[in-house]
């Protein structure tokens, strides 16, 4: 995959693109219970974070996941505003290259 540095999402356009995909995506791989709950609570407690990809990526991706070129959103709920994302719902894994779409979404059991 030759990939360039000077096509890339921004940080920003990563987790907006994340959360999008997750928000489509979630009905059909969420339990209903904690759909309702992600709408709830999201206005107060909810956030994505990036970050760079993490090891346990490679039990699910056969490719090497350069952090130049793959990112990590992680979307849940914290306990309060503006704290760490303690309740996941779903890991996104994007890659940030704009001409390789690619995404993988582990989503909370």
């Amino acid at each position: 995959m030759d990939m360039d540095l000077n096509n890339r999402l921004t940080e920003d356009e990563t987790l907006e693109q994340a959360y999008d995909i997750f928000l489509e995506l979630a009905v059909d791989n969420l339990d209903p219970a904690d759909v309702i709950l992600f709408n709830l609570q999201f206005e107060e407690r909810g956030g994505a974070e990036l970050f760079d990809p993490s090891e346990d990526w490679q039990e699910h991706v056969d490719f090497d996941l350069n952090p130049d070129f793959f990112a990590e959103v992680v979307i849940g709920l914290a306990d309060t505003d503006g704290g760490e994302i303690n309740d996941i719902f779903a890991r996104v894994l994007l890659c940030r290259e704009k001409d390789h779409k690619l995404c993988h979404i582990l989503w909370r059991e």
